[in-house]
């Protein structure tokens, strides 16, 4: 009876896990996405995540170049999904993400010809200003005062769609929440949505080295740890798509009110990057994110206090 109990426990606790794929194989080729001639000496950096234990994952990197004929080839010792990043000469970089479902894996990596055709929303932030139309998710909370709000609680999304900050999170595309206990914050997206983190990387720039953005492995809730480049941003339709390049700090305002009560705002400004072109949804040409123009100043009476983004 007691070893059955054990039996039923080992099952419970690996019912949790994600499943995995072992001593993984994976080969394939990069192409021209228009012509379909296989791409030489393209870069490929991979990672492959797996479960380190029931609550956390950690990752297996690895590096490679295709041959003459576009072919490559890797392996990892274990994972659940791989995170692919490719860039070859003459092409716009690639960010993808591949579930492992088996351990041999044949595939094909396409990348697009730079320049690329697309007509891309370009937003930049005036990092010594604050205004309405920056874009700014946050928590308001009204700390002190007279009136009813006094203690109250307000969250401000972004809506990618329609280029603005919103209360109403119906119709935002990212949110945030901020635990009070321990500061942690989370970038949470709609329910057809997600957000895809890119993490920073020594010899690589969000902006200009990697212009197209995942096709899946989105998230609909993410944990910042302070060491994002920034976020690929699957909109509310779950069809358009932005690239989200936050500062490397948490805003924090403080100011008051008409009525005298006292406000402190908590939460990340950013300049984005939103692609309209539907046929061309996941990519990001270099040339219109090196040229991302400020926005006219707008200054308002608030105090602005800044923190570094590490949230350990």
């Amino acid at each position: 009876m007691i070893w059955g109990g054990v039996v039923f426990m080992m099952l419970l606790l690996m019912s949790g896990c994600v499943r995995e794929a072992y001593n993984i194989s994976w080969k394939g080729v990069v192409v021209d996405e228009t012509t379909g001639k296989p791409v030489k000496h393209a870069r490929i950096l991979a990672s492959s995540s797996y479960q380190a234990n029931i609550d956390e994952t950690e990752a297996l990197k690895n590096y490679t170049l295709s041959d003459e004929y576009g072919r490559f080839r890797m392996s990892f010792r274990r994972g659940f999904g791989i995170t692919v990043r490719t860039s070859a000469s003459g092409f716009l970089s690639g960010l993808d993400y591949k579930v492992v479902k088996k351990p041999d894996i044949s595939d094909t990596i396409f990348l697009s010809p730079y320049p690329f055709n697309a007509s891309l929303v370009v937003r930049k932030m005036d990092e010594g200003a604050f205004s309405a139309s920056i874009p700014f998710i946050r928590d308001k909370h009204i700390v002190a005062g007279s009136g009813s709000d006094a203690g109250s609680l307000m969250k401000w999304g972004f809506d990618f769609l329609e280029g603005t900050n919103t209360l109403n999170l119906d119709s935002a595309d990212i949110w945030i929440e901020v635990n009070p206990k321990n500061g942690k914050m989370v970038l949470n997206a709609s329910p057809k949505g997600g957000v895809f983190p890119v993490l920073q990387t020594e010899n690589s720039d969000f902006i200009t080295s990697v212009t197209k953005a995942p096709e899946s492995g989105y998230l609909k809730s993410y944990v910042l740890t302070g060491e994002e480049a920034g976020f690929f941003v699957l909109c509310r339709n779950g069809v358009n798509v932005a690239k989200m390049i936050p500062e490397d700090k948490i805003c924090i305002l403080s100011y008051e009110q008409p009525d005298g009560s006292k406000v402190k705002e908590t939460g990340i400004r950013f300049d984005y990057l939103f692609q309209p072109d539907l046929q061309n949804r996941f990519y990001f040409p270099v040339s219109a994110s090196a040229e991302m123009s400020g926005l006219p100043e707008d200054r308002s009476p608030v105090d602005l206090e800044f923190q570094e983004s590490g949230l350990d």
